[in-house]
């Protein structure tokens, strides 16, 4: 089955739109975002219907109205080319089928088309994308073998799904040694209501007993209750003298107390006030001193000079290196002058006299740059003459040697003999020649008409002999006679004259020779005029050149002005105009020097001035490399001066004015404390702390006075047992707590067995939870039993499906398998050569090198590889049966180059047969698949493909 042509009224994002799907291969490609999902459910939707409302697939109805559903186009080779049709209507959407004969039908032939094919069984074998290979990292390799497994055989996935689901339920049901399973569970209430139901049985033998025994009960709690109340009034009375007993005594204490006690007033909080006082007087006092002593260390310091000169001189600071760097610069540009005017001289030979004397004016300059080119241009004719005068000699040589090899080549007498004939000789062999062919053609003329002749007799006689016709048989034999006749009488050809036959004779056919012979004759004349005319022009040239003599008359006069300059006339010219430079610059030389020189002496002089100023600002001597540091470390030290005497004369001010408040304080706090003295009645400090002793010793004896006498109030009044101790009043509260503990555990004893039979007798008459309980039972029995069957039906279906899974390994797996193992080895390029299943049902992959890996332990690459090679397999191997077309959602997207390669070369093996639809949104895919029909989608929007 292939898909050729998509027609979407309106699903999802698109509408309107007609997609051509023209090769085995189709990749669609687009951005995220861009509907590829959109397209691959649009395929399966249309085939299998629109999900339900209620399920969690996306019916991807249009999302700005209109028409919902489309058309697809398909070739199967069974039914040939049709057209199914879904759109909006009932749940999963009304279809139509269209075949190639025309006829129409509904979901009944849709089915069998799609060979009863559901949407579970087609995603599970023919549709499969990355979100599914990304989870086999995250398997176990239990989850990872069955997943291969339902990969690799059609219907397995189905009843594994239903084994795990029973397995799952069985598990909710019962399990060995589980609490939380359903069966687990009821066994145990069961155990634990048979328990409660012969707890039942034997209360109901115990009711008589225990009403005898409530009667007995109630009379002694009410004997306890009497005796409990008699024992808290003695204990109260008890109690009651215990605590005033203490009282009574302390009181008669506290009162003797007050009447020794004479001071009768005191300063409220007086204590606290004068130690207050006290420590601040104390305080105060030393600060006083402190102080004191620090005002008689300071002493006022001497004034600081001024330092605005400094300050001036320093402001300046940037003119005096600026100063420094400028006589430093001239000293050396006047040490370089001097050491290039030294070298100049050296270079020159001359002393500073000499070199001064000679004229380097322009004037002088320019006379000598006339003579040394008067000279340079004497000496360049007398070079080019010599070389004019060698090169003509060579010339002379070069054709006398030429015409010498020419004349070797000289044509002998005969040829020269035969080139002078030949011009004559050439017109008589043309005319022999037109003699001859003009003969010739005559001839040949007349042998064609006697041919013809005897051979139209000899045609014209035999056709007269077949036909019996004497006349014709006459007539062919007459045109034979003639032509004989004519034949015989020209037999010999007239022949030519004789100077044409001898011309022929000696001449014919040569006439390339004779031709050749002449040009070459003409040549050599030729080329000989040519080389002796050479020969003369050379011997005129050399003639001409020795004639030509020098003069000396330029070399004198520059001999002359070098004497009028000042130089020696044996100078040589190459040296001339270098020597007259280099004096020239000895004379700028040490005009510069001179002006240097004055500027040194002028920077020196600003350099003392500085100096001076200096000194006189910081009154000592001050070197002239230093000035600045020195001039600095002055200013630092007057400004420590002058802020140190800032700071002695704000510190004795400070001093000052904090001396005068201290005074104040302690003279104010001398006052107070006079005044608590005063009010105390004490003369001096020890004598106020012994009266505040005293009074505060009485205020507690009053406060304790007081309070003795509320609790004596608070107990009321209290019979006195003047022979008692307060050892016998605790002995006596001891006893009677211990009878009274006793009477207490006593009576609860009696009303927890009271509590008990109430509950049991009242239990045994109006109680019906027996026959509940009893009831409960019976039907917890009932559903104990229903589950034990549905979990044995269970565990029977689950056997049945082991079987059949078995079954399937053994006959349908195997041919898969073998598929998958070919394709496993190609799509990992020979690394694992077999992927097969153990005795335990897990699968293993079998290395190049021979060794055996879990598939659990292989890479996440690895197993997607296994993964698609089974899933291929088991579709390749339902082509017959199932020919649907293979949809794949980026399913290479975790390869590497390599394996995505050779998984496109498995790919395109397959598509012979198979159509393939790959979605991705990786533009590589691209160019990884070059012969794939390759729909960019984002390009499509309301519009048809091509």
């Amino acid at each position: 089955m292939k898909i050729d042509k998509l027609v979407i009224y309106g699903f999802g994002k698109h509408e309107n739109r007609t997609i051509e799907l023209g090769q085995q291969m189709v990749l669609f490609y687009g951005p995220n975002e861009t509907g590829k999902t959109t397209v691959q459910q649009f395929i399966i939707q249309i085939l299998f219907g629109f999900p339900a409302r209620n399920q969690t697939q996306l019916r991807y109805e249009p999302k700005n109205g209109g028409k919902h559903g489309g058309q697809l186009y398909l070739t199967d080779p069974h039914y040939g080319k049709l057209v199914i049709e879904r759109i909006k209507g009932k749940s999963a959407g009304d279809v139509t089928i269209t075949f190639e004969d025309g006829q129409r039908g509904g979901d009944a032939e849709l089915k069998q088309v799609l060979r009863n094919y559901d949407r579970a069984s087609f995603e599970a074998i023919f549709s499969f994308s990355v979100h599914e290979l990304q989870g086999l990292d995250q398997l176990s390799e239990t989850e990872l073998s069955r997943t291969l497994l339902a990969s690799g055989t059609t219907g397995i996935d189905a009843l594994t799904h239903l084994e795990s689901q029973l397995e799952k339920q069985m598990a909710e049901l019962f399990k060995k040694s589980g609490r939380k399973p359903l069966v687990n569970a009821l066994a145990e209430e069961l155990r634990e209501m048979e328990k409660e139901l012969k707890d039942y049985r034997q209360r109901a033998e115990l009711y008589s007993p225990s009403i005898e025994r409530l009667q007995a009960i109630r009379l002694r709690l009410q004997a306890i209750e009497d005796e409990e109340t008699a024992k808290d009034q003695d204990l109260k009375k008890i109690t009651k003298w215990q605590q005033a007993a203490p009282l009574f005594a302390n009181e008669l204490k506290l009162t003797s107390q007050l009447e020794r006690v004479e001071i009768n007033q005191f300063p409220a909080e007086g204590r606290r006030q004068m130690d207050r006082l006290v420590d601040q007087l104390t305080q105060t006092k030393a600060d006083v001193e402190y102080i004191s002593n620090q005002l008689n260390r300071l002493n006022n310091p001497d004034q600081v000079d001024s330092m605005e000169s400094i300050e001036n001189l320093l402001n300046r600071e940037s003119d005096w290196h600026q100063l420094n760097v400028q006589l430093v610069q001239k000293q050396n540009e006047a040490l370089d002058l001097t050491e290039e005017r030294e070298e100049l001289l050296s270079l020159l030979g001359l002393t500073e006299q000499q070199a001064m004397a000679v004229d380097v004016s322009l004037s002088q300059e320019e006379q000598l740059a006339e003579r040394l080119k008067e000279l340079d241009l004497e000496e360049e004719n007398q070079r080019f003459n010599q070389r004019s005068l060698q090169e003509e000699k060579n010339n002379l040589a070069r054709a006398e040697q030429n015409l010498a090899k020419f004349l070797a080549q000289e044509p002998n007498e005969k040829e020269r003999l035969a080139a002078e004939e030949w011009p004559i000789v050439s017109a008589q062999l043309a005319e022999a020649k037109a003699a001859s062919k003009f003969q010739k053609g005559n001839t040949e003329q007349d042998r064609v008409v006697k041919f013809a002749l005897m051979g139209v007799g000899l045609v014209v006689a035999s056709y007269g002999f077949i036909q019996a016709t004497v006349l014709l048989i006459i007539i062919g034999l007459a045109s034979m006679v003639v032509g004989l006749w004519l034949f015989l009488k020209a037999r010999k050809a007239d022949e030519l004259p004789d100077n044409y036959s001898e011309v022929l004779k000696k001449y014919g056919g040569k006439e390339q020779e004779y031709e050749t012979i002449a040009k070459k004759v003409t040549e050599f004349d030729l080329q000989l005029d040519a080389l002796m005319n050479n020969v003369e022009a050379s011997k005129k040239n050399v003639a001409s050149y020795v004639s030509i003599n020098s003069s000396s008359q330029t070399e004198t006069a520059y001999q002359q002005l070098l004497r009028e300059i000042g130089l020696s006339p044996t100078v040589r010219r190459t040296m001339a105009m270098e020597l007259f430079g280099k004096l020239r610059k000895v004379h700028a030389s040490s005009t510069r020097l001179l002006r240097i020189n004055g500027e040194i002496e002028k920077l020196k002089a600003q350099q003392k001035e500085w100096v001076d100023k200096a000194q006189q600002a910081c009154g000592k001597e001050i070197a002239t490399e230093g000035l600045i540091a020195s001039l600095r470390s002055e200013l630092s030290i007057r400004k420590e001066k002058q802020e140190h005497w800032h700071k002695v004369k704000n510190e004795r001010s400070n001093l000052q004015e904090k001396y005068d408040q201290l005074l104040a304080l302690q003279k104010q706090l001398e006052k107070e404390q006079q005044t608590l003295l005063t009010y105390a009645q004490a003369e001096e400090v020890f004598d106020f702390y012994r009266l505040a002793d005293e009074w505060e010793k009485k205020q507690e004896v009053e406060r304790a006075l007081e309070l003795t006498q509320e609790q004596l109030q608070s107990i009321g009044n209290v019979e006195l047992r003047p022979n008692w101790e307060p050892e016998d009043a605790q002995l006596a509260i001891e006893q009677v707590q211990v009878e009274l503990n006793q009477l207490k555990a006593e009576r609860n004893e009696l009303l927890k067995e009271q509590a008990g039979k109430q509950q049991l007798t009242q239990m045994l008459v109006s109680d019906t939870s027996y026959e509940e309980k009893l009831q409960q039972f019976e039907e917890k029995k009932a559903s104990f039993v229903d589950l034990a069957k549905q979990w044995s039906v269970n565990k029977a279906i689950v056997e049945a499906i082991n079987q059949t899974m078995n079954e399937l390994k053994e006959k349908k797996l195997p041919t898969v398998l073998a598929n998958a193992q070919f394709y496993f080895g190609k799509l990992t390029n020979g690394a694992y050569q077999e992927l097969a299943m153990n005795d335990e049902g897990y699968f293993k992959a079998k290395r190049h090198g021979g060794s055996y890996f879990p598939i659990a332990e292989l890479s996440q690459a690895t197993k997607e590889q296994a993964y698609l090679a089974l899933r291929l397999s088991l579709a390749v191997s339902m082509k017959k049966s199932h020919p649907f077309p293979i949809i794949m959602d980026d399913a290479f997207v975790h390869f590497d180059r390599s394996r995505l390669q050779q998984m496109i070369n498995l790919v395109k093996e397959l598509q012979k047969e198979h159509q393939f639809i790959y979605f991705t949104c990786h533009e590589d895919m691209q160019q990884a698949w070059p012969t794939a029909q390759i729909i960019h989608l984002a390009n499509t929007e309301r519009s048809v493909h091509s």
